[in-house]
């Protein structure tokens, strides 16, 4: 009598095949059903400070570029040194103005650091303020501490 080895071969061989199949299924779908990452906002800033008096100065953080931000989820840290660039403190330090790009383009350094009342109310950094587009301006207010 003969003996049908090949049958059994080729049987498994499709359950090989088949074991194969089905694993790079399951890493298909568990690799392809994970949700993309999110995309980061995109935006260049810049800040400058401008020392208003000899006690007091402020911080221009101007929106140059990229998407509109929302400024609420901002966070601003003001880091004072010493002469050797050691870090003396790290305060946080919040907006006081908020200035359209239009707006901040016509002001002067004295209109900047100490706008009229009216100003001071309509620029005033809200809580509603959550739409930062290229050109606008956050200005911190900022009173240096006496040291005497």
């Amino acid at each position: 009598m003969r003996k049908e080895k090949a049958l059994s071969e080729i049987v498994g061989a499709l359950i090989l095949v088949a074991l194969v199949i089905t694993g790079i299924g399951i890493i298909g779908v568990l690799l392809l059903s994970t949700p993309p990452p999110e995309a980061k906002e995109k935006v260049v800033l810049s800040s400058s400070c401008l020392q208003c008096n000899s006690s007091s100065f402020i911080i221009v953080t101007r929106h140059e570029g990229g998407d509109t931000i929302d400024p609420q989820k901002m966070k601003f840290y003001l880091s004072t040194e010493f002469f050797n660039r050691t870090i003396m403190e790290r305060v946080i330090v919040y907006p006081t103005w908020f200035y359209p790009a239009e707006i901040f383009s016509s002001l002067d350094k004295t209109q900047i650091c100490s706008p009229s009342y009216e100003d001071s109310e309509k620029f005033a950094f809200k809580r509603n303020t959550n739409i930062m587009k290229n050109g606008d301006v956050i200005v911190i207010w900022y009173q240096m501490k006496n040291n005497g």
